[in-house]
């Protein structure tokens, strides 16, 4: 008889560890986007996405329905804290699970199976990317993306 096996967290690299930044601090910091950033978007997201910046976050989704600021405020919060991964992210209507955690992303799913969505999380020096993909966009066409925008937005100094 074959024991099922239970999902695990992935610990591809070291878990972020606690940073001494402050969701304010950040948003203090950054004032507005540089205009670079829309038109880089736009080169590497479909055409379907939408980019809007609320300092200290950057959302990324291809839906009408954006990101409340408090729940925002708290995932950016928690990624600083290096705690995002300790229990489920309540964003966009859906718990979401943290499957993965890198140095500077974290990459989850909606725990109903059902529902072909996930989240994409990246914390950069100035910036943390919240993004959101959904059916029929799927992990292995939606991370590269997102994390080449970041390599990007970190090359322009965020």
């Amino acid at each position: 008889m074959k024991r099922a096996r239970r999902a695990t967290l992935q610990y591809t690299e070291t878990i972020p560890q606690v940073n001494d930044t402050t969701f304010d601090q950040l948003r203090d910091e950054l004032l507005e986007l540089d205009p670079r950033v829309p038109k880089i978007g736009k080169k590497i997201l479909p055409k379907d996405y939408i980019m809007k910046f609320h300092s200290p976050y950057l959302v990324v989704t291809n839906s009408n329905r954006m990101i409340d600021s408090k729940v925002a405020k708290k995932i950016v919060t928690k990624v600083l804290q290096g705690t995002l991964h300790k229990e489920y992210v309540e964003v966009w209507g859906g718990y979401h699970l943290i499957t993965t955690c890198r140095t500077r992303s974290f990459y989850g799913r909606n725990i109903d199976t059902t529902i072909k969505e996930g989240i994409v999380i990246v914390r950069l020096n100035k910036l943390v990317i919240i993004s959101r993909y959904e059916k029929p966009a799927t992990p292995f066409t939606f991370i590269p993306m997102i994390e080449l925008l970041a390599d990007k937005l970190s090359e322009l100094g965020y």
